[in-house]
């Protein structure tokens, strides 16, 4: 899941790349987790099994955005920040 990128998002990647992967994983996370409301009240079959599932894809992209988070300075230390912005 990806969201539109607002402008203050497209210019951050030059000053934090991690706060941008954090941004758009909360985004994807709020979105799983309104998926998950809806899918409690739609009133179709397996209505609580799709609702864990989307709860459980949220915590996953969570999880990984802290992992990416944690990974990302390591891996752009020897990268100009010029070239981040591009």
């Amino acid at each position: 899941m990806t969201i539109p990128f607002a402008p203050d998002i497209v210019s951050a990647p030059a000053l934090n790349p991690a706060a941008v992967i954090r941004a758009r994983a909360a985004a994807n996370a709020r979105s799983l987790l309104s998926l998950a409301h809806v899918a409690r009240r739609d009133g179709l079959p397996h209505a609580e099994m799709r609702a864990a599932n989307a709860r459980a894809a949220a915590r996953n992209v969570l999880a990984h955005a802290r992992r990416m988070a944690a990974i990302c300075p390591v891996a752009l230390d020897d990268i100009p920040t010029s070239e981040l912005a591009q």
